[in-house]
Parts: structure tokens; sequence; C-alpha cells
């Protein structure tokens, strides 16, 4: 994490400061919530919606913060801490942690995409781990406060750094891949996510492609050549002739493709390019073979052998609630509940067919930020359950009675819609003593994770 002397800092920022301590004393990280502040901790007050961190300081500074930032329009700065005087908190953090990612000599790989950055960036930190000294951003901080508290968090001696972006918005990825400055960026694919932002998936993809704007000079952008759509971004955009450009996929004309795949409940197994080579890996679904193929080239670019890449895949610290095989009693749970989209759903109902369980349970729940065709999205998805050979599909949330729909009309037999979350549960609950498999899907904001929850407890 960076560790820097306050009076550092100052100069990092190029700001005014109020001296009330020992400008000379280290900080050791940033912190933007005063409950979490430790010891040597920069201070970072930022004003939200609802809360206003300026109004906290007091109790960052008696959990041992060494200085604080400070809008200038806030009235009462502290007195018994130096405070660095600056026009917007979030955006002095944001030059913080791009002056920042300047004084550090480590290689950075960005990942964006609709789907499967998260993935990605797990597989590929764990390949990347057995040669660096490699740190991933958490959880999923990859907005323009959690890419900031990503960067400040390398610790000097970092080789290897993995980002994840995303966005809402046009311009949003652009202003994020000019802070990182990518060595290699990752476009994992283009969906329907943030539709109802963005209007058109052309506009997505115009979206994602901002990563090369910050991408360093003789870099490498990596990206998912099934999709034409992105193809034809790609063609259109202006990128350096500089830059390294490589597809991947599952279709042969990709510069690297999935030639062979076999799912165990175990994990995968997989092939690149009819190489001789076969990868094993404890994830479920070929759709995740197909992002371990974008984070090979990338780790193959960085100078890793295919021992080490499989070593990488041994070790693989996965980001929870995505794809996740779990037991409860009899049953498999497959819980894939952070996000849902169209096309992560059909990813994992992909995922759920590839199981030799004899009795098949899809519970699906509303995908959000889908814009004004959300309605035909959700009766479409209910269409495509037909093709899985699903024992029953399960539905919740206002839109999920259109996927519920869909299905009868393509001829699911049984098909349930719940609006009531406890009746679900209550109606899954006698399946745990069923030899049988459940996914469970649904956007991170329908908390379906509750289900999850109440089906593993003993």
């Amino acid at each position: 994490m960076i560790l820097r002397s306050v009076d550092g800092i100052i100069r990092m920022l190029d700001a005014d400061y109020i001296e009330n301590d020992d400008i000379q004393k280290r900080v050791c990280g940033v912190c933007i919530d005063s409950r979490k502040v430790v010891e040597g901790n920069l201070y970072i007050p930022l004003k939200g919606a609802n809360n206003n961190g300026h109004e906290f300081v007091q109790q960052a500074i008696q959990k041992g913060a060494a200085a604080t930032l400070w809008n200038k329009d806030e009235p009462f700065p502290p007195e018994n801490i130096t405070v660095i005087l600056v026009e917007d908190t979030l955006k002095a953090l944001q030059q913080l942690a791009s002056v920042y990612r300047r004084q550090l000599s480590m290689k950075v790989v960005g990942i964006t995409g609709s789907n499967g950055k998260t993935s990605t960036k797990d597989i590929l930190a764990g390949m990347l781990s057995q040669r660096y000294v490699t740190q991933k951003t958490l959880g999923n901080y990859n907005n323009e406060i959690g890419v900031p508290l990503t960067l400040l968090s390398m610790s000097e001696n970092t080789q290897v750094a993995v980002i994840e972006m995303g966005m809402e918005n046009l311009n949003e990825i652009d202003f994020l891949a000019k802070m990182v400055c990518p060595d290699i960026a990752i476009i994992t694919n283009v969906g329907t996510a943030h539709l109802e932002n963005l209007k058109t998936q052309e506009n997505i993809a115009k979206a994602k492609l901002e990563i090369t704007h910050g991408l360093a000079p003789f870099g490498m952008l990596i990206y998912n050549g099934d999709q034409k759509l992105l193809r034809d971004a790609v063609t259109k955009e202006a990128i350096s002739g500089d830059i390294r450009i490589k597809t991947f996929g599952e279709q042969e004309e990709n510069d690297f493709y999935l030639s062979y795949v076999k799912q165990t409940e175990n994990g995968i197994t997989f092939a690149v390019n009819e190489e001789e080579a076969r990868f094993t890996m404890d994830m479920l679904g070929k759709h995740q073979a197909v992002n371990a193929i974008g984070a090979l080239i990338a780790a193959r670019a960085l100078q890793l052998s295919d021992m080490d890449i499989q070593f990488g895949l041994n070790t693989i610290e996965k980001t929870g609630m995505r794809n996740e095989l779990m037991r409860a009693n009899k049953a498999l749970i497959l819980n894939d509940s952070y996000k849902s989209n169209p096309q992560s759903s059909a990813a994992a109902l992909e995922t759920l067919a590839s199981f030799e369980v004899p009795y098949k349970l899809a519970v699906l729940a509303d995908m959000l930020d889908l814009g004004e065709n959300s309605d035909m999205l959700h009766y479409q998805l209910g269409k495509q359950t037909a093709d899985y050979e699903l024992a029953e599909v399960l539905t919740y949330g206002d839109m999920g009675a259109y996927i519920a729909q869909g299905a009868l009309n393509q001829g699911v037999k049984r098909v349930q819609h719940f609006a009531d979350k406890a009746k679900l549960i209550a109606y899954l609950l006698p399946y745990r003593n069923k030899e049988c498999m459940i996914l469970i899907k649904g956007s991170r904001s329908m908390k379906m994770d509750e289900v999850v929850d109440a089906l593993i407890q003993e």
C-alpha cells in the first residue's frame, strides 16, 4: 500500500494544507470509512447521497489517522491533525492513485467486459502469482472509487497487478484506463448489461474499447473474437498501430480458440489450438474455459510457461457467488447469484446442462438494468430454458414472471413463479433430500444468495 510522508502526499496532490501536526509523519494506506481507519492511514472523507465523510473525521483521528483530506468548502476542519485542502476529495483520491500508479514499476493487466471479468481476473492472478508478486482487484472494487483504492493498495514490490474496470456509461472506462495505464487489456465480451443507460450494444462495445485509450505504448489488446459486434468495433476504433491485438473464443478463426473441453463435478479440462497440453481448473462451465484462454494469452505474453499456468489454475482464489458448486445434503447447488443478464444466464444454464444429474431445476430471478426491452429479454430467456432438459423452472421477481411465461409458451411442463422469496425457499427445502441439481441465478439486488444460504444451512 502507499507509504509516503504527509508532505509527500501534499506534493503528489500539489495541495494547500493546514499544518496541525508533523508533516514528516508517515502515511500508510488510505481509508474512506472512518470506522475502518487503522494507525497511520490517510483519511479521505467522501460526500455521498446520504453521508458526508467530513462529519466523521474525529472518529478517524481517534483511530490513528495520520492526516486527512478536506474539501475547501467544508466548514470546521479539525485542529488536531494535518489537513490537506482540496477542491474535491473524490478527485483528489483519483489524482493520488494516478500519480502513485506512475511511481510504480509494475506491469498492469486491465480487464473489462459485460460478463466474466471477475472470473478472468481471478484466473489470471492465480497464473501470474506463480512467477511474480501479484495483486488484484479485491471483490468488485472496479468503479471510480474502487479502482483508485485498488491502485493505492498496491505495495511497492508488486510486480504485476490485475485491475478490473467496470462501467455504466460512456467515458467511464476511458477515465479509469488513463488512471490505470494497463500494459495489457482484456475485453471478455459485450452483453446487454447497461442497455438502460447506453441504449445499444454497439454503444456498449464502444464503451468497453475505451480501455485501449490508456494502453501503454507497444501494449496488447486481447478480446473475445467470437462476437462480430466486438470485432466490428475494434475495426472502427482508431487503435494505435503499435498495439498488438489477439483474439480468443470458441471459433477457430480466433488467434486462440477452445479446441477441447470436458466438464465434471470437480472442474473443467480444456485445450487451446489443438495443442497437446491439457489444462484443468476447479471452475464450472465452458464459458470459464473461454475466460481462461483470455487469461492464458496474457500470461504467456508475460513469459509464463504452461507449467506455471497449470500451477496457477490449481491455486485460483475465486470471488464468491459466481458459479460456486455447493452441496446441500443430497442436492447440488450451482450458486451464480452475484449478477445476472441474458448472456450470463445462458452460460449458467449451459453449465447446469453439462452435469449428468437426473433432476435439474433452474431458479431464475430478475435481471436488472436491461432498459426498455427488459420484459422481452426476460421472456426470451424463459423460452431458452426449453433447450436444456430442465425438470422444473422456478422464477422470482417482477420480471421473473416474463421468464415463466416464456418457458410455458415454449413447452416447459413444470414452471412456477414466486412473488414471495420465503415461499420459494419453502418450496425448495425438500429438494435437499433429493438427488438433484439446482441453479440459483439473479441480479445482485435480488439477494438470491439468501435462497442459497437457506438451502445449505444444516
